[in-house]
Formats: structure tokens, C-alpha cells, sequence
């Protein structure tokens, strides 16, 4: 029975804990924001030099078609000490639209002088306020504001208080301007270094044009699951080339091969199982787009006709658009296993299982509680378990605890919103049984305490007694045993606390000693009722048998009536008529002449009418009991006293006093005659 207790504490608590905190996981996905980022060009004088062949404009071109184009809008301003040119983020989704932005990079030339202040400026007007988006801004330059010989009337000053002023609203609110120090020129570009850093984003220093495609993909990777490979960087001969590149990436959305030279790129194709792509080819770079990825397709070629001496650099950038998720229950009992898991799902919300698949990620999940410092993280352990990541760990101590969790491939690194774990400490529970009986001659009794109290975390239970029992019982506890000792009868109560390392309950026992003659009162009543039945048999007196009749007769009612015959009475009394008594009014199952003769006093008390008693018979019969001195007869026969005698409807009963003074007749009828 114990036991049961305890096993019934235990469902009781995990009933409670999955009601309250709910053991369903939570899914925590590293869902990317849809991103809006605007370039800011420098096209001032010095930018020729850099860049003779608008390089940089090309990568940046580049960048805008080759990037994944999910949820990502392009914004472009191309300033010198004036804007020149500009577009708010814009979707570039389709050709047309990728096309119309690019021919706006194109509409103008390097020229002027430089003013960083009003180009970053005026693309912060264009990042816009929607919700729920994440806002960028790439600002490419050669160095610092130059307004010397400007004709526009602004001064450096200007420039500068324009530049603080947008620096500080990007602070703000979140904006990272990423900053791209270009080309050799050699004049103070600490300015950019500034700018990125009070901005919480990163500064670049690119000197070959063609590698700000490098540099661009670099500012994008915590936005976008895409990996750029270098799959050649060499110098080839005039004539056909077939360049082969092996595929090895799983659940890719898009992948592209977009191809750099200071030359002219010659006629193109690309293979890609039965389709042959021909890239979009603007000068000095082109790229061919494959949306329909194919996992069984470990292979494409790329077949182009080269120049002389031609240098030639190709990147294949592959974009996945799965959905990172975390799943973890956000709350949990102590030493209980917390479990979770890491996968992706895709478009669908189909989770993948896929054990090869998930080899290539790092996975790297820190948990630590509240408050707790910096280098009080603790690293946890996963492993690949049914076609995805998964782990568990057990926190022993109740309170608050924070998961970061981050997950690296090639491709990407998904960093998951900080988890918080509610970890809810269950204090110890139970009861002693209250069935237990004292007296003053009770042997000692003993407790395992361990035995009625449970802790649903698994914690060992420590008890101390904090009230004993007074001189009512001496009470000891050690090892955990509780021990009673009854010494005198009353009520008295004991107190204990019950602690698991973590909380501490308090528990009242009331102990209710007993006197001697409550508890043996069963001795008690056994000697009574041995001396009462001793005494019944010496006083009993049986009932009469006239009561003993009528409790028998006790459902008869009678019947019919009675018409009584005074045929002689003393001389000089009134003569008393013929009597009818109605029997079947009379409520009672017996009933005495005499309490029929009321009005006649004299005659029933000469004729003992008293003692003379009629009990209702079945079958509409009467029984005649009498004791009294009267002679009596029925019919023909004698009646004699205590002896009960049969009445039928017809017969006559015929009474006589003793001194034969009085003589009555009464007729029992029925009710038809």
C-alpha cells in the first residue's frame, strides 16, 4: 500500500508538470529576416583610376544576379559631390527587373569630387521603415570627403555633420553600414573604419576589382545559406575550353556560375544534366542561373571559348533554402532529461532525415542559467540520432537557463534565438499513515521514512524533526527511520521537515494515544455481555401469552360485527337493550368486551369483561383469550381460561357471571346477514 502511494505521487506529478509547462518541444527556427540592402557607390574622379574598367560596378552587378533572390531587395545610389543616381530597394527576382537596376549602375561615369556624407545620407532616406525586415547598407569608396573645387556650395563641414548625423540614426536603429576601402588610392580611409564600427558591421580593403565578388558574398553570409567556390583562376590559350565541376551539395535551391575577366568573355554554354544554359554575358563577367537542382546530378561542364593569354576566374555560388529549427521543451523538471533536437525543414515543413547529410554541419549549442557569468558556459553534447541532431542534458538545480545555439556548414552559420528553459524544482511529498493505533501499552513503532515520502526529481530526501510529541510519546529519528513510543494516553502532534537539497516541506503527524478502556473495549464489552446474558436468564420473564398472540396476529384486521344479549341482569336495574359492536371499524387487531361495554360499567366489571379478549384471525375468524372468573362457552363448548379458542362467523358466545346475576349473548356475524 505504501508503495502504491508513492507510485501514484509520481503520476501525479508528471500529470502535473506536462499540464503546466507542457512537454511538447517547442520549435525555435532560424528563420532569416527579408533583407533590404542599398549600395552606395562612389563614382568621384578618383574612382577612375581605381577602377579603369568599372570593375567594381560589374561585381556589384554581379552580386545582383547572382544573388539568391528569395526575400532580398537591392537599393543603389551612385554619388560624387552630388547624387547621380538612385533606386530604393527593389525586388530582383525576374530578369527584367535584375536588368533594369543594372542599367541604372550604367547610366553614369567617374567624375567629380567626393561626398560620403550626402551619399550616405540620401540612402538612408531610401532604406525605409517596413516591419519585420532587416535593413543593410554597403558603402564602396576610395577614401575620405573631398570638396575642394566643388561647385554644389556644400563644405567638408557639412559633408561630415551629414555623415555623424546618419551614423548615429543607423546606430539607432540597427543599420550596419558595411564599408569597402577600394583600389590603391592612398588617402585617409580610417573614416571608413569608423563608420562599420559604429555601426556594430565590418570594414573591407579591396585592391583587385575583381575580387569585391569575395568581399560582397563575405557581408552576406549571416543572411543567406550559400557557398562560393573559386573553381579556377588561370590564364588560357586561344581556343575551346571544357571545364568540369564536381557537385556535392544536398538540398540546393539555386545554384550559379558566374565567370570574371578583364576581357571579353567569349560564347558560353553551360551542361547541367539534359539542359544547356547559356549565361547572361555583360563584358567582363556572366553568369548562368540553374533553378531546378537536381540531387542525382553530380556534375556540370562549362564549355567557353577563351582568348589568347586570357585570364580567367569562375565561381559556382550554390544557395539552399532550408529552414533551420531547433526543438527544445522550454520547461522541465530537475535531473529530469531535457532532450533536443537540430534539423531543417523544407518548403514543404517536411523535416529532413538525413544522417550524411547533417555530418557536414557543426553544430554548437552552450547553455548557461541566469546571472551566471560569462565563463560559466557550458558546451553540450550531440550526436546524429535518427537522421538528425540530437542531445540531452539533465540540470540539477531549479531556476532559469538560457540554450544558444548556432549551426555551420560550408554553406552557412544559422545562429537560433536564445532558448529559454524553465527548469521547476517538485518539492518532496507524501503522507504517514493515519490508521495507526496507540495506547499507553503499544509497542515501539517504526517508520523508513523513505518508504512514504518521494521526491519526483530523484533527489535524496533529508529529514530532521523540528516538534516532538512532549511527554505524550518519546520520539526519535535517525537514518531516516521515525520511531513512536506511546507513554501516556491524549493527542499530541509531531513535526517534521522534509528537505530534497532545494525546497523543504513541513508535515504534521498528529498521533492520538488512547486510554486503556478505548482500546481494549472490546474485553469490556465481551465480560458486559457475558454478565447480561447471565442476568437475562435469571431475570427474564417471558411475555404473556396474550401479547405474545396479538404480536403475531399483529396484520389481521377484523371483520364483520357483533350483536350482544343481556338475557338476565340483577332486579331493579334498568334493562340494558341489544348491543351491535361494528368490528371492522376497529383499527386495532384486539380488542377486550369490556372496552366494548364502556357505557355499561356494572355488567362488565360483574362479568369480568376486562379479561375477556377477541384477536383478529385470518379468514375472517376471531380468536377468544380470556382470564377472567366468568363461565364461558361457545356453542356448546366451555371455554377455558388461557386457552385460545377459534370464533367463526354463526357462533355464539355465552357468558355468565359467577353469582349468575348477569348472562350475555354474543352473536358473531357478518356484515351480508
Amino acid at each position: 500500500m505504501r508503495r502504491l502511494k508513492a507510485v501514484v505521487f509520481v503520476l501525479f506529478c508528471f500529470v502535473f508538470i506536462s499540464n503546466s509547462f507542457g512537454v511538447s518541444a517547442e520549435e525555435i527556427a532560424s528563420e532569416k529576416n527579408g533583407l533590404d540592402v542599398t549600395f552606395v557607390m562612389d563614382y568621384s574622379g578618383s574612382m577612375a583610376a581605381n577602377d579603369p574598367d568599372h570593375t567594381a560596378i560589374g561585381m556589384v552587378k554581379a552580386f545582383v544576379d547572382t544573388v539568391h533572390s528569395a526575400d532580398i531587395r537591392i537599393g543603389f545610389v551612385a554619388y560624387n559631390d552630388h547624387i547621380m543616381s538612385s533606386a530604393a530597394p527593389v525586388s530582383v527576382r525576374t530578369q527584367e527587373e535584375r536588368d533594369s537596376l543594372k542599367a541604372l549602375m550604367d547610366s553614369t561615369g567617374y567624375s567629380g569630387n567626393t561626398d560620403i556624407g550626402l551619399g550616405l545620407s540620401y540612402a538612408y532616406g531610401l532604406t525605409g521603415q517596413e516591419s519585420g525586415r532587416k535593413r543593410m547598407i554597403v558603402l564602396i569608396s576610395d577614401g575620405e570627403s573631398d570638396l575642394n573645387g566643388s561647385s554644389t556650395g556644400r563644405t567638408l563641414e557639412s559633408s561630415n555633420l551629414d555623415l555623424k548625423n546618419t551614423v548615429e540614426a543607423c546606430q539607432s536603429q540597427g543599420i550596419p553600414v558595411y564599408t569597402v576601402a577600394f583600389g590603391k588610392y592612398d588617402g585617409n580611409k580610417d573614416v571608413l573604419k569608423e563608420i562599420s564600427g559604429q555601426t556594430n558591421a565590418r570594414n573591407y580593403t579591396v585592391e583587385k576589382p575583381e575580387t569585391l565578388i569575395e568581399v560582397l558574398y563575405g557581408i552576406f553570409n549571416s543572411n543567406m545559406a550559400y557557398r562560393i567556390q573559386e573553381i579556377t583562376n588561370s590564364i588560357y590559350a586561344e581556343g575551346s575550353q571544357s571545364i568540369r565541376i564536381k557537385l556535392d551539395d544536398s538540398y540546393l535551391d539555386e545554384m550559379d556560375v558566374l565567370m570574371i575577366s578583364a576581357q571579353q568573355i567569349g560564347d558560353t554554354t553551360v551542361f547541367y544534366g539534359d539542359q544547356q544554359i547559356k549565361p547572361v554575358n555583360l563584358v567582363h563577367y556572366s553568369v548562368a542561373k540553374i533553378s531546378e537542382v537536381k540531387n542525382d546530378i553530380k556534375e556540370l561542364t562549362i564549355q567557353t571559348n577563351t582568348l589568347k593569354n586570357q585570364e580567367l576566374k569562375i565561381y559556382l555560388i550554390s544557395y539552399r533554402g532550408l529552414i533551420p529549427v531547433m526543438e527544445i521543451e522550454t520547461a522541465a523538471g530537475r535531473n529530469q532529461p531535457l532532450p533536443y533536437r537540430i534539423y531543417f525543414k523544407d518548403k514543404n515543413g517536411t523535416v529532413i532525415t538525413d544522417e550524411t547529410f547533417y555530418k557536414n554541419f557543426t553544430p554548437k549549442m552552450e547553455i548557461y542559467a541566469d546571472g551566471q557569468a560569462e565563463n560559466g558556459r557550458k558546451s553540450l553534447e550531440t550526436a546524429i540520432e535518427g537522421g538528425v541532431i540530437a542531445g540531452q542534458v539533465v540540470l540539477p538545480q531549479s531556476g532559469t537557463y538560457y540554450i544558444d545555439s548556432r549551426l555551420d556548414d560550408v554553406m552557412e552559420s544559422c545562429v537560433f534565438e536564445t532558448a529559454r528553459i524553465q527548469v521547476i524544482n517538485t518539492p518532496p511529498a507524501g503522507e504517514l499513515p493515519d490508521q495507526v493505533r496507540y495506547n499507553p501499552f503499544s509497542k515501539e513503532k517504526q517508520f523508513v521514512l523513505d518508504d512514504y515520502f518521494t521526491d519526483f526529481d530523484g533527489d535524496p530526501l533529508l529529514y530532521t524533526l523540528d516538534q516532538d510529541a512532549g511527554d505524550l510519546a518519546e520520539i526519535g529519528l535517525e537514518g531516516g527511520v521515525l520511531t513512536i513510543k506511546p507513554l501516556k494516553s491524549g493527542n499530541g502532534n509531531i513535526l517534521l521537515k522534509i528537505s530534497d537539497g532545494e525546497a523543504a516541506i513541513s508535515y504534521t503527524y498528529s498521533i492520538t494515544v488512547m486510554p486503556l478502556w478505548k482500546a481494549y473495549w472490546w474485553v469490556i464489552v465481551l465480560v458486559l455481555a457475558a454478565l447480561g446474558a447471565a442476568l437475562w436468564r435469571i431475570f427474564h420473564k417471558p411475555k404473556p401469552e396474550l401479547e405474545v398472540i396479538t404480536e403475531k396476529k399483529a396484520s389481521n384486521r377484523f371483520q364483520g360485527k357483533m350483536d350482544a344479549y343481556f338475557i338476565s341482569q340483577p332486579e331493579g336495574e334498568d334493562e340494558i337493550p341489544p348491543l351491535t359492536f361494528p368490528m371492522y371499524k376497529i383499527k386495532d387487531n384486539r380488542v377486550s368486551l369490556g372496552d366494548l361495554m364502556k357505557e355499561y360499567p356494572n355488567a362488565s366489571a360483574a362479568l369480568g369483561l376486562d379479561g375477556i379478549f377477541l384477536i383478529a384471525d385470518e379468514d375472517r375468524r376471531m380468536i377468544l383469550y380470556h382470564s377472567s372468573d366468568s363461565s364461558i362457552m361457545i356453542g356448546s363448548s366451555i371455554v377455558c381460561r388461557k386457552i385460545q379458542y377459534s370464533v367463526s362467523f354463526g357462533d355464539i358466545i355465552s357468558i355468565t357471571s359467577p353469582d349468575g346475576a348477569y348472562d350475555l349473548e354474543v352473536h358473531y356475524i357478518s356484515m351480508l346477514q
